[in-house]
């Protein structure tokens, strides 16, 4: 972009003085006498800069945002401040006691989202309701994704389709694996994987789609490429929502006309033209067969009955009479939300596992015995054997407490004052809950950084077995109304691919080495370097073709 003189005249400038003038204010406000004298606030870290804060901290470095938070925790305490621009202030919390008070006391006061960029962009205006501020548009469509979408009876009957698909992509693992020259064994590289399996996944249940992946080295059908298509459009997705935008900072509006000539905002532009043409072809598709059938099917008595029929037979005009948005976006919005949702989170929560099990051959081992003592090498586990595989939960449980699917939960936002850990939160703050660092407390948990799954199986002693999901120790799905609705979903489909694959293949590194543990960046952790793994089939190859 050429800065001509006008431009630097008429906006440079003037925005330059606001943001001086706005730094003084706050910096004056943030001296006085009253502030001093009447509030407890927790304390700031260091390492701000004039008028820009800690952006520097939030938006660069290879080093993760969870364990940045986590060090500063270590720092200045577990509850601390960090100043976003000249006037916004955040509160991270790092401890257990202050997600307490955050979501039992002060829930509804902290349930509120603030208005990013990101929501405006990649969130249909914030139509996306896991990026909607509470509202009533907020909890109608919370509670219609709960009832109608994501209940167990609703999981229940599409359990067909959840089961044919893992089935289906690991026939088609095999078939990549005994096309190599030897035959026998291939590399592979499991990120890749897991990312088109969860996508298909949930494709399936949200829109009826499944696409084919590579099967063999010269499989270039233009399928295939469609299919990898959406996976770049979806894992660039990620990665944006994750950018900081120098707009969210500044409550200027000449500010936020220049944020939108940064590349940043021109690709999550760009990005959500691309998805928005993605879904809209698909509910078209839905309209134009349900015009075509005579009469309409009941929810989940069909193979074609997936979340955008449901949607389209409920949310109409009607439905979305006195909200701010129109029927067609929200159903577009909430497709949206349940794959990304479904899609992302569990595939990095997969791989970290698989990570995991690969670099202690003791765990693979014993879990491998678990499934074959309790199920065999004559059936395909099912999901009714999930329940016995103790120590499969415990390693599920492990790997979600080292590697949360959120490190750092969505920024909340305080609609009135509050006390969180005994420091006075002032109305408008933003709070940011690093469950990364909760989960690694050393307080509760022994050798936190250690992968340990012993510590969660039923027959251990001591406090370090908290009841999933109820204490604030463990809260990889989050906690009160803005807790995670598909932890469910998430659940069933990480049990049984971990358990069939256990079951399927035997797995190891190319050179016998420990894997690179390293951690890459974005909202959901991801690993920083492929998941190469040497793939060996364990059953008989009619096995990977029966339709089970």
């Amino acid at each position: 972009m050429v800065w001509d003189v006008t431009i630097i005249h008429n906006i440079v400038l003037p925005t330059l003085f606001l943001l001086f003038v706005g730094y003084v204010m706050r910096r004056k406000s943030d001296a006085s006498p009253f502030n001093k004298m009447y509030k407890k606030t927790p304390p700031e870290a260091d390492g701000a800069q004039p008028i820009f804060g800690h952006l520097n901290l939030l938006g660069s470095g290879d080093i993760p945002l969870c364990r940045k938070l986590g060090a500063l925790a270590d720092k200045h305490g577990s509850i601390f401040t960090l100043r976003l621009g000249i006037y916004q202030r955040i509160v991270v919390v790092n401890s257990w006691e202050g997600v307490k008070d955050c979501f039992t006391t002060n829930d509804k006061v902290t349930a509120a989202r603030p208005d990013f960029t990101v929501g405006k962009y990649l969130g249909y205006n914030n139509a996306v309701f896991s990026l909607h501020t509470y509202s009533p548009y907020w909890r109608k469509m919370r509670k219609f994704a709960v009832t109608e979408l994501l209940s167990s009876q609703k999981l229940e009957k599409l359990k067909h389709l959840r089961v044919s698909e893992v089935h289906t992509s690991l026939r088609e693992l095999y078939m990549l694996v005994t096309s190599s020259p030897t035959g026998k064994t291939k590399t592979v590289d499991m990120n890749d994987w897991l990312r088109q399996l969860t996508l298909n996944l949930i494709l399936t249940v949200v829109a009826g789609k499944r696409f084919k992946f590579k099967i063999s080295e010269d499989d270039e059908c233009t399928e295939f490429k469609k299919a990898l298509h959406i996976i770049e459009v979806f894992k660039e997705f990620m990665y944006l929502i994750g950018q900081s935008v120098y707009g969210d900072a500044f409550p200027f509006w000449i500010v936020r006309f220049v944020e939108l000539k940064r590349p940043v905002v021109k690709r999550m532009g760009r990005i959500m033209k691309e998805l928005d043409s993605i879904l809209q072809s698909w509910l078209n598709e839905h309209v134009k067969h349900r015009r075509q059938r005579s009469t309409t099917v009941e929810f989940g008595n069909s193979n074609n009955q997936d979340f955008i029929d449901v949607m389209l037979s409920l949310i109409d005009d009607d439905f979305s009479r006195g909200l701010i948005y129109p029927h067609e976006t929200i159903i577009k919005a909430t497709a949206l939300s349940m794959i990304i949702d479904g899609s992302d989170t569990t595939a990095v929560h997969l791989t970290w596992l698989m990570s995991l099990v690969v670099n202690h051959a003791n765990v693979m081992e014993r879990l491998r015995d678990e499934i074959d003592s309790k199920v065999g090498k004559d059936r395909w586990v099912e999901d009714a054997d999930i329940k016995d595989f103790h120590y499969l939960h415990a390693v599920v449980k492990e790997t979600l407490r080292l590697y949360p699917p959120l490190p750092t939960y969505t920024p909340h936002v305080a609609v009135e004052d509050c006390k969180v850990g005994g420091y006075d939160i002032p109305k408008g703050t933003h709070l940011y809950v690093n469950a990364w660092k909760v989960h690694r407390d050393p307080r509760i948990w022994s050798e936190p950084d250690k992968f340990r799954p012993e510590r969660f199986l039923v027959d251990a002693a001591g406090p370090e077995t908290p009841p999933p999901w109820k204490n604030f120790e463990y809260i990889p799905f989050g906690s009160g109304r803005r807790s995670c609705i598909g932890n469910t979903y998430a659940m069933q489909v990480t049990y049984l691919i971990i358990a069939r694959f256990i079951q399927g293949f035997n797995l190891e590194t190319p050179s016998n080495e420990r894997l690179d543990m390293s951690e890459g960046l974005g909202i959901t952790l991801p690993r920083a370097t492929p998941l190469d793994v040497v793939i060996t089939p364990r059953l008989p190859p009619s096995f990977y073709f029966d339709s089970t």
